[in-house]
């Protein structure tokens, strides 16, 4: 057929030839058969991205006492407390420590 039009026949030796209408000379496919390799490394690259993008998130807004345990609020209204001077210390520290068993 002419310029611009399908060739039927040129389709019908390339599938005959390489059992792909879309194969290369190999028979692979324009990726040289890493499309699918590509795909599946692609998206468990872009899970991986994610994941420590959300990681990175979790770990900077959490607060955690040098312990690694997270205040709970009774004992950052106390903190909150005794700062105002709502407390002495040794009402802090006794009040502390029955929050804390």
């Amino acid at each position: 057929m002419g310029t611009g039009g399908i060739d039927i026949q040129e389709i019908a030796a390339r599938l005959a030839a390489t059992g792909s209408v879309l194969a290369d000379g190999d028979g692979l496919g324009h990726m040289g058969g890493w499309g699918w390799g590509m795909a599946i490394f692609g998206l468990l690259f872009m899970t991986v991205v994610v994941l420590l993008i959300a990681w990175v998130i979790w770990s900077t807004t959490r607060r955690a006492e040098p312990g690694g345990r997270t205040p709970s609020r009774a004992v950052e209204l106390l903190d909150e407390r005794y700062a105002r001077g709502e407390l002495d210390r040794d009402q802090y520290l006794e009040q502390r420590a029955d929050l804390e068993r």
